[in-house]
């Protein structure tokens, strides 16, 4: 009986209805990534239910725009709050996108053009703050980001 126990409930509809036998949804992620069968990424975050959203932004930011591990958890990230919540009320936000203000108005613009219900949030205001060790295994060197939100650091010796 953890603190976690919060993310089941009692609708009978839900697949997280308490029940023998099951689990409630949870939001831990700590996360391994392989590249050809070699250790490539390890990241992991705090932030309820945003920390899989989190993580596959700040992995994308590495993988596909290149970005170095801090410049991967410096970027401007952005949460959709549309499911059920894991924690107190289990509240649904339809449609509901949180933006962090150092996205582009632009952007913020197309989105609410699209449909979404756009909240800005603070320059650096998601919840989450994902720390990421990349290891090259041709060169034995690691690289690591820690996001500055939440006052994470990444330190080598």
């Amino acid at each position: 009986m953890g603190q976690r126990l919060q993310s089941a409930v009692t609708d009978a509809n839900s697949p997280n209805v308490v029940a023998p036998g099951k689990r409630p949804r949870i939001t831990l992620t700590p996360t391994i990534v392989l590249h050809n069968g070699q250790p490539f990424m390890v990241l992991s975050t705090p932030g309820g239910d945003n920390q899989d959203q989190a993580l596959l932004q700040v992995l994308l930011n590495i993988i596909e725009f290149g970005m170095n591990p801090q410049e991967a958890v410096e970027a401007p990230r952005f949460d959709t709050q549309h499911y059920v919540s894991s924690f107190d009320d289990h509240e649904f936000l339809p449609g509901l996108l949180n933006i962090e203000a150092r996205i582009p108005d632009q952007t913020k613009t197309e989105l609410e053009r699209r449909g979404h219900k756009v909240k800005v949030q603070s320059a650096w205001g998601t919840l989450s703050s994902p720390t990421v060790i990349v290891y090259n295994s041709q060169t034995g060197v690691s690289s690591a980001g820690a996001d500055p939100r939440r006052g994470r650091y990444a330190v080598a010796w």
